[in-house]
């Protein structure tokens, strides 16, 4: 029976998405039946679609749902993954060039025991020695970036990726800040319905803001309790993402036109009816331990720039 339904949106991620797959499986995945786990991959209009021999060797269920191209938004794909899962609970991840550290949902299953209706949640890294916002102005790339992944091992010690990382922009300030968004949630299937899912009002390329649409409206959710895991998060691969290019969101559309971040504001008050990060949103739980020093400090320290790395 399967348990665990793990969704991932993936758009032209060839070369990232099989190794998120992996760190989302067992035996990477410590303490998880990949007999009871699946992992549906929904490819968003990729150019080049997801083929299933990608993820040879993965010992979890991999499941694979192809959306049209023309919608540059994964709301709406998103919304049919967890539509097609046949687990209880499910995970999401809205970008699919995100890896997983190695106790992700062991971790999550321990912190659902907290109270009847948990919503686990992770902070989000980069790879690289700064977000990629800012290291890929000064020679960070895919091929650094493949360097940095062999000197580690990290498919026998998914841990070291905390080594070489920097915290993501909405998580600059470590773990005892507020942060407007997740990278990787855990939750029950029905509770995910009782909020209403991914808002596909949002069409913005990546889609725009809508993960601090979803997460302002669960956590808005009495009944709902928000717990972040520490020592466990996920770790973005450079694929020159919508926000995660150089410049990120201060980039402008064009030349004279808005910035990225006020497009995609404009966007959220369209959709939402107020301005992003002007709801003051419920502090989560802390739940978890960080097995490394390198991982203690990624959580812990003030800026990215006291995370020696």
């Amino acid at each position: 029976m399967i348990d665990l339904s793990v969704v991932v949106s993936a758009h032209d991620l060839r070369r990232e998405l099989p190794r998120t797959v992996v760190s989302l499986s067992p035996p990477y995945q410590v303490g998880i039946d990949p007999a009871r786990m699946e992992i549906i991959v929904v490819d968003n209009g990729s150019s080049e679609w997801v083929h299933r021999d990608w993820f040879d060797g993965v010992a979890a269920d991999v499941r694979i749902i192809r959306f049209p191209p023309g919608n540059p938004s994964p709301c709406a794909a998103l919304n049919a993954g967890v539509a097609a899962a046949r687990g209880t609970i499910v995970s999401l991840l809205i970008d699919g060039a995100r890896m997983a550290s190695p106790g992700l949902f062991a971790q999550a299953r321990t912190a659902a025991l907290i109270a009847d209706d948990v919503f686990v949640l992770t902070m989000g890294f980069h790879l690289g020695h700064e977000t990629q916002q800012v290291s890929l102005g000064k020679g960070y790339g895919p091929d650094v970036e493949d360097r940095l992944l062999d000197g580690i091992d990290w498919q026998n010690d998914g841990y070291r990726l905390f080594e070489i990382c920097a915290r993501g922009e909405s998580y600059r300030h470590g773990v005892l800040s507020p942060f407007p968004e997740t990278t990787a949630c855990v939750m029950r299937r029905t509770t995910f319905a009782r909020v209403g899912g991914f808002n596909e009002g949002f069409r913005y390329r990546g889609g725009g803001l809508a993960n601090f649409d979803f997460f302002e409206r669960v956590l808005a959710d009495a009944a709902i309790t928000p717990v972040v895991l520490v020592g466990e998060g996920t770790f973005h691969q450079v694929h020159y993402g919508n926000s995660t290019r150089a410049g990120g969101v201060r980039n402008r559309e064009r030349p004279d036109g808005p910035t990225i971040w006020d497009a995609m504001a404009e966007e959220f008050v369209a959709v939402v009816g107020h301005p992003p990060l002007s709801t003051q949103l419920r502090k989560p739980l802390l739940f978890g331990r960080c097995e490394t020093r390198a991982a203690e400090r990624c959580f812990f320290a003030e800026t990215n720039a006291d995370v020696p790395l």
